[in-house]
């Protein structure tokens, strides 16, 4: 588990590591060690923040920091991960979040921490954790970014590096191997279809399969072997299983 703390209290920074240190030690051979980073300002929480399952967080001495923008940056980079906001000189739970769609994985502790309800908030994030999507990693020189699967439509390999085309029309290019890429994606999703020629395409957003292939939901079309197409009719119909049984799931 990755952890941040975002806290401009110094001392109280360095008091939630010793607890978390702590924590770490207690669970090291159960759930695992924790990692542990520490911010003394929002601006360097924010450079990756999806790297982090939860944030303990708590801004009361730097002028014109609210902590709803910091939780709306975070919802913005497409964070999941709870947030913790400890009250000290600021007692968050007096603030109002039920408007904030991120609401639900907002969790307070009151300073000073005490070692058994810092452990529940980790508690409670393992267990959300079982149930948050995989997120796929996307890197260039610019940067990195995080995506659910179902936001990549496919990806086509252009000389040395890869587009990838998102559902909402944006790309991103990636430096890697096709056959590289598709492994690191099938890793954990099974809607990718191998790659056929010089692309991959996301089986879920086939809306037509032809003789010769396949077209996407923005129109775009793709030629496939008669191999691909079969292995393509499989992923697509064990795509619909799937959203089947979860949806009768629901409604038990």
């Amino acid at each position: 588990m990755h952890i941040a703390i975002c806290d401009d209290n110094g001392a109280d920074r360095k008091q939630m590591e010793r607890l978390l240190k702590r924590e770490s030690d207690k669970r090291a051979d159960t759930t695992g060690v924790l990692y542990v980073d520490s911010y003394g300002n929002t601006q360097a929480l924010l450079k990756n923040p999806l790297l982090y399952d939860i944030f303990y967080i708590d801004m009361c001495h730097t002028p014109g920091v609210s902590v709803f923008d910091i939780i709306e940056k975070l919802g913005q980079a497409g964070s999941l991960a709870p947030i913790v906001l400890c009250c000290s000189e600021k007692n968050y739970r007096e603030q109002d979040f039920s408007a904030k769609a991120y609401s639900e994985k907002i969790f307070f502790l009151d300073k000073p921490i005490k070692q058994e309800e810092l452990s529940s908030t980790i508690d409670k994030t393992l267990e959300l954790k079982q149930y948050a999507p995989t997120l796929i990693e996307l890197r260039d020189e610019d940067g990195t970014i995080y995506v659910k699967e179902e936001e990549i439509l496919y990806a086509i390999a252009k000389g040395k590096a890869i587009l990838v085309t998102m559902k909402d029309g944006s790309t991103k290019s990636v430096r890697t191997e096709l056959h590289n890429l598709y492994s690191q994606w099938s890793a954990n999703h099974d809607s990718f279809l191998p790659p056929m020629a010089n692309y991959i395409l996301n089986c879920r957003y086939i809306t037509k399969m032809t003789l010769t292939g396949a077209q996407m939901i923005d129109g775009k079309k793709f030629m496939l072997s008669r191999i691909s197409q079969d292995y393509a009719h499989e992923i697509m119909a064990h795509l619909r299983a799937k959203t089947e049984s979860e949806n009768l799931f629901g409604r038990i």
